[in-house]
């Protein structure tokens, strides 16, 4: 019975700390829809971790302990990078609750906070599955609940990380955090869910060209044989090439500061795929449609915008995003003109 009215309470205590944390925003909770609906709960396994975890990084209570944990993760990566961690299949574990809760519980009490918030990062980063999120939860819970007037472990380590960072690096996270940490209201937050979900791979914006070459048939199709090439081509050079060099030489210590500052797990991607995407097409529309410039890159903007707001990018990733989409549109479509003029007409 008392084993049973301590998981009720865990239950309970989750549910109010989620509820408070959605209300007022934490280090996850504000970054897109929220891992949990307002009806649901950890499960007793997750609720256990979460307990242990929780108690790890309780252990960070003032900024020389978050520097300490720091310089020790660091000493534990190495040269240590994503790819190491995505390779090796011994991080993937079938039960990553249960391998984060046996690899903390048997470190020794010093090593705990360290050991917790390794072993998160390397789970999230293993193998994407839907229990990522839900993961991430646990480490969010864990480092933001309040310990009275005291800062909590995630503005402790927050602030260690960003003094390690350079100036350029610091003022990005620093824009980034402001941003996510902007008022997530439910509509706004479905809203800019569902921009960023059209915007995949531009999906939405081949449907608004395959339109416009319907409705506007020559400057609509010429539009369309400009855009979608220009597309094709920033979209395979991005996902396939410059995001696979960089994710492959990230170092792993960039992967626990990014989730510290509040990056969602699975989501360090340079540059954004989104904005490039959607800065190409906008380039390629507005050769055709001058008079509609501002709207063809106000939406590429607002594309680019979600996925900061909802805790995929930092900004310099949608501006290099943005910036390499805008080159690569302009040369597939000098490219197009020059040899092949009347392509389209």
């Amino acid at each position: 019975m008392a084993q049973i009215g301590r998981q009720q309470g865990w239950r309970t205590a989750a549910r109010a700390r989620l509820e408070r944390l959605q209300s007022r925003g934490g280090l996850f909770s504000n970054l897109g829809p929220p891992a949990f609906e307002e009806e649901e709960d950890f499960t007793t396994e997750e609720l256990e971790t979460l307990g242990t975890v929780e108690r790890a990084l309780a252990q960070v209570r003032s900024e020389e302990e978050a520097d300490r944990l720091l310089d020790e993760l660091e000493r534990r990566s190495g040269g240590l990078t994503q790819a190491d961690v995505e390779d090796d299949s011994a991080v993937a574990s079938a039960a990553p609750v249960e391998e984060i809760r046996r690899s903390v519980s048997q470190a020794p009490p010093e090593d705990r906070p360290v050991e917790a918030l390794e072993t998160v990062v390397e789970e999230t980063t293993a193998e994407q599955s839907p229990e990522t999120d839900r993961l991430a939860a646990i480490l969010q819970e864990a480092m933001v609940r309040p310990r009275g007037k005291t800062d909590g472990p995630h503005k402790l380590l927050r602030r260690a990380v960003l003094k390690r960072m350079t100036p350029v690096q610091a003022v990005d996270a620093s824009v980034y955090i402001a941003i996510t940490r902007l008022p997530h209201l439910k509509p706004i937050t479905r809203f800019m869910s569902g921009v960023s979900t059209v915007s995949m791979h531009g999906a939405g914006w081949t449907v608004a060209a395959v339109a416009l070459a319907l409705v506007d048939r020559r400057r609509g199709r010429r539009a369309a044989i400009e855009m979608i090439p220009a597309l094709l081509v920033t979209n395979t050079l991005v996902e396939r090439v410059v995001k696979r060099y960089f994710r492959r030489r990230r170092p792993f210590i960039t992967m626990v500061k990014a989730m510290v500052v509040g990056r969602k797990p699975g989501s360090w991607s340079f540059p954004s795929g989104h904005s490039a995407c959607s800065f190409a097409c906008a380039s390629a529309l507005s050769g055709r449609y001058r008079s509609r410039r501002n709207t063809f890159y106000g939406l590429a903007a607002l594309v680019g915008f979600s996925r900061v707001y909802l805790g995929h990018h930092y900004p310099t990733d949608v501006i290099s995003g943005a910036t390499l989409g805008e080159a690569l549109s302009r040369m597939v479509v000098w490219t197009s003109r020059r040899f092949w003029p009347r392509l389209g007409s």
